[in-house]
């Protein structure tokens, strides 16, 4: 049964991000369109999620609040290999930002939060919308920081740009604050909204990727092949031990303890592909990488989890 889940999880990503590449082929689904659809996205259901996910939680605990530090040490704790690589391996300074930011950010909410939802439900996926709070406010700061200190001028104007640069991204943050505030009020959650999520959480998710996947290069990166495997290496053994010996060190246990280790393995983000339409990194190689470790993660996971869940 747990197994149906995980494979259910990986087929709607990978699935979601497929369409999304087909029907930007076929003409439908142009970047102006995707930038409309992922600022429906934002602005309706994902906040609506998120309320309902941390309505549900025990927020007067302590513990699920050292999930968001932890998160941000183990991303942050990426840059040391991807600064050590990209010098070592002599890359441009537009590949060089490319990497950085694709070390950074991990696939935690579209890939690794509806796993968890997937395995263990609405408990698991508000718990990785906790640990990946500092992932937003990272991108537009961090991430923008890169690609305009090593990005070139981006040639052509990106529609995609006006759903992720404005006031939208305020909307998530919102929905998060109005749950948060509803669970330490001790207000329970109606009864009927019980069922929302379980229709929302998949639906939110798929429809995002569909959005992303056609703006995305599916091409097999074959003259990449270093920088993919230094970036496995990163994503599959470096952030795992990282994440395996803080929560080690912090005594986690349970439900949250899971969340970091799974989080700790997921594959590049989506997210920093939009940087080179933003700031002229290089897209080539942010989405080799992304390709790369996204399909080697189905087999990452197909290992890992079982060893996880029973661990």
């Amino acid at each position: 049964m747990v197994m149906i889940r995980i494979g259910l999880g990986l087929g709607l990503f990978v699935g979601s991000m497929a369409a999304g590449w087909w029907l930007n082929r076929r003409g439908t689904l142009s970047e102006a369109r995707a930038s409309h659809l992922v600022r429906w996205i934002v602005t309706v259901p994902s906040p609506i999620v998120l309320c309902l996910s941390f309505w549900r939680m025990n927020l007067r605990s302590l513990e699920p609040w050292l999930l968001p530090f932890l998160g941000l040490v183990i991303s942050s704790s990426t840059l040391a290999p991807a600064f050590w690589y990209a010098r070592r391996a002599r890359l441009s300074r537009p590949q060089a930002g490319s990497f950085l930011t694709c070390a950074f950010f991990s696939n935690l909410g579209y890939l690794g939060a509806f796993t968890a939802f997937a395995v263990y439900g609405e408990a698991a996926y508000a718990l990785c919308m906790l640990y990946l709070v500092f992932f937003t406010p990272c991108f537009y700061t961090f991430g923008f920081g890169v690609g305009a200190r090593y990005g070139e001028q981006a040639r052509e104007a990106s529609a995609m740009k006006a759903a992720f640069s404005d006031r939208l991204r305020l909307y998530p943050f919102l929905g998060m604050l109005a749950g948060a505030g509803l669970s330490l009020a001790g207000v329970p959650r109606p009864v009927p909204l019980e069922w929302l999520n379980h229709v929302l959480i998949p639906t939110d998710t798929a429809l995002y990727l569909i959005a992303i996947g056609s703006q995305v290069t599916f091409e097999w990166p074959r003259s990449l092949l270093r920088p993919c495997l230094a970036m496995s290496g990163i994503k599959f053994l470096y952030t795992p031990l990282i994440a395996w010996a803080l929560v080690s060190l912090v005594h986690l246990q349970g439900l949250p303890r899971f969340v970091v280790l799974l989080e700790a393995a997921t594959p590049v983000a989506v997210s920093p592909l939009v940087l080179p339409l933003l700031f002229g990194l290089d897209k080539r190689l942010a989405n080799a990488v992304w390709l790369f470790t996204t399909v080697l993660s189905l087999a990452v996971f197909a290992v890992f989890l079982p060893l996880l869940i029973t661990f």
